[in-house]
């Protein structure tokens, strides 16, 4: 049996570095996490991958395959991986002779202070990109407005498990309704997802975001690198010390090539004039708002004159 499985070690090394307040990266691209919090962090992850007490996805699989057939007692995922976690759980990555009948139950991540917990929140982005047609960047971001409508998001939420992004979603009757039935049944009801949606709706204010910049994919996938090159060191019998720790740095550096990062424009210097494109779809989607307040009005005048 393995006690404790993580999913996400990118998040499981900036959660630890944010709740010791550690350096990871700051606001204008700076790289702050080869730091000695991090060399801490990574001890103590090397001696509990040595009494087998803690792995990995990459290493062992995926969580919910051990902690489904009674191999783990923790594991680690997000909301969205609730789905698949539990004896009930509708989405299974093992047979349903390996299932283990137990009671699932669900918690927030582990914290250094359980009093001021810190817990990462992150998921895919929508871009518009500008374009040199100004009607295809309209499109794009009408098509962007139709996914932040509540029946996008929470249909959405319902059946990936993800939140919903709008407070007005989150704030709906038909969103409340949806949590409001965890447990009538595990496809649409499943209660894990929806007790794992209703933890993290009553911790939002305890989450963070990491800075976006030139160069922050690279490191979040060095800062799990990190993690993963520890943990697959310790099985293979080698030794985790300073000299180690020094040689895994200049690696996963030279990796992820975070020496070798463009400069961005986030420490103030101009950019000079938006380019033609960019203030045509300004007054393009400024064009947009106005037709549809218009069209809205009209509309609405014509219901009223209906009604007399």
């Amino acid at each position: 049996m393995i006690p404790f499985i993580y999913k996400s070690t990118d998040n499981m090394m900036i959660q630890m570095l944010r709740q010791e307040g550690a350096g990871y990266s700051d606001e204008t691209g700076n790289i702050l996490i080869f730091n000695d919090d991090t060399r801490a962090i990574l001890h103590t992850v090397a001696e509990h991958a040595a009494s087998r007490a803690f792995s990995t996805f990459k290493i062992s699989s995926y969580p919910g395959n051990f902690f489904n057939a009674g191999q783990c007692l923790f594991a680690v995922d997000s909301t969205a991986g609730a789905t698949w976690m539990g004896s009930d759980a509708p989405l299974l990555d093992i047979s349903a002779d390996k299932v283990v009948p137990f009671e699932t139950a669900v918690r927030a991540v582990p914290q250094f202070d359980p009093a001021h917990p810190r817990m990462i929140s992150q998921g895919p982005s929508v871009c518009v990109f500008n374009k040199r047609d100004p009607q295809e960047v309209l499109a794009a971001w009408l098509f962007t407005q139709y996914l932040l409508t509540n029946e996008v998001q929470i249909a959405y939420s319902e059946t990936e498990g993800y939140l919903p992004v709008t407070s007005k979603a989150h704030e709906s009757a038909e969103y409340r309704d949806y949590l409001s039935r965890a447990g009538e049944d595990n496809a649409l009801y499943y209660d894990v997802k929806i007790a794992a949606s209703k933890l993290l709706l009553e911790n939002t204010d305890k989450t963070f975001t990491t800075p976006v910049f030139n160069g922050s994919t690279s490191l979040r996938n060095a800062a799990g690198q990190l993690i993963e090159e520890v943990a697959k060191s310790v099985r293979r019998g080698e030794t985790v010390d300073e000299q180690y720790l020094d040689e895994l740095f200049k690696s996963v550096i030279s990796l992820y090539r975070l020496d070798q990062r463009s400069v961005t424009a986030t420490d103030g210097s101009s950019l000079g004039p938006l380019p033609g494109e960019a203030r045509a779809l300004l007054v393009a989607l400024g064009a947009a708002w106005v037709g549809i307040a218009l069209y809205a009005g009209r509309e609405l005048l014509k219901n009223k004159r209906k009604k007399h």
